[in-house]
């Protein structure tokens, strides 16, 4: 059942640090065709009115540079919030960017069916699981 107080999902976020490294590119949607060949590496797809941005994992690095409009942005670490948040939540993601950027660290984060998703820079990951699950240790 999916959370919507806030209290409650901070109390039950349960950051989960995904293994590997990960890059974001933008890919023109003549090369949809390309990238659907890679698709067990790509975390997500979002349509921009600049072309596509990518999100996937360092083993297709050169591949999706090949094709990119430009180097791929990364390394970054995947946190996902092991809570099912509802969809109308409101303040989840800015109580958790708010402590990101109290400790210096930057963050892009996104919103799925299921669950929030944050990139981090890779170099500072531990220190984001940290932070987070000091908030969510307080609720």
């Amino acid at each position: 059942m999916a959370v919507l107080e806030l209290g409650e999902l901070l109390r039950g976020m349960s950051p989960k640090l995904k293994k590997g490294k990960y890059f974001l590119a933008s890919v023109p949607e003549s090369e949809m065709m390309v990238i659907a060949n890679y698709l067990e590496y790509i975390i997500c797809i979002y349509r921009e009115e600049e072309g596509l941005t990518v999100l996937f994992s360092q083993e297709i690095n050169e591949e999706i540079e090949s094709v990119s409009q430009g180097k791929a942005a990364g390394p970054f670490a995947l946190i996902t919030l092991e809570v099912t948040s509802d969809l109308f939540a409101i303040g989840f993601l800015a109580r958790i960017t708010g402590v990101l950027a109290k400790e210096k660290i930057s963050v892009n984060a996104f919103s799925a069916y299921y669950h929030g998703h944050l990139l981090v820079p890779y170099g500072q990951r531990k220190e984001a699981v940290a932070a987070l699950e000091k908030l969510s240790a307080k609720g």
